[in-house]
């Protein structure tokens, strides 16, 4: 079993994700090095069951140079405002637990099928905001002693 497993930082669930960007023609793409043709960069994400839409900050966005496809009004606690959408590659790194009870393998995850995000404003403690959209595809657990446990199907 494939499993994301952290402790709480400042009562914040933080995971680390990486993510790429989307081109929709990658299986046409020719490179000589397929190690570097599609690097994946690692950020850190607060896991939000309130948020309905995963969010990648302005300059997560800068950094992986992606392009918008489009803007869309969204609802916030406090008003509605435009926001950026945009589309990643997005997956976790995760372990791979050990039915021997050995040392787990640390191994990466990547989702099937692309995610359109939309930008927030920069935060000093994560990178993304994981939503509902990404959450209710898998298993969560939280634990009273600050554990907490994403399954990765």
């Amino acid at each position: 079993m494939r499993v994301v497993r952290c402790k709480l930082e400042r009562r914040q669930a933080i995971v680390e994700i990486g993510l790429q960007k989307f081109v929709p023609s990658a299986r046409n793409l020719q490179s000589q090095d397929a190690a570097t043709a599609f690097p994946v960069n690692r950020y850190r994400a607060l896991i939000d069951t309130g948020a309905q839409r995963t969010c990648l900050s302005r300059s997560t966005i800068a950094i992986e140079n992606l392009s918008s496809h489009g803007k869309r009004a969204i609802q916030n606690v406090h008003n509605q405002q435009l926001h950026r959408l945009y589309f990643i590659n997005l997956g976790f790194v995760c372990e791979i637990e050990r039915p021997d009870g050995g040392d787990n393998d640390v191994s990466y995850y990547a989702m099937e099928t692309p995610c359109e995000v939309i930008n927030i404003a920069d935060n000093e403690y994560f990178d993304a905001i994981l939503g509902m959209d990404i959450l209710e595809q898998f298993d969560f657990r939280f634990h009273k002693t600050g554990e907490f446990l994403l399954q990765i199907p």
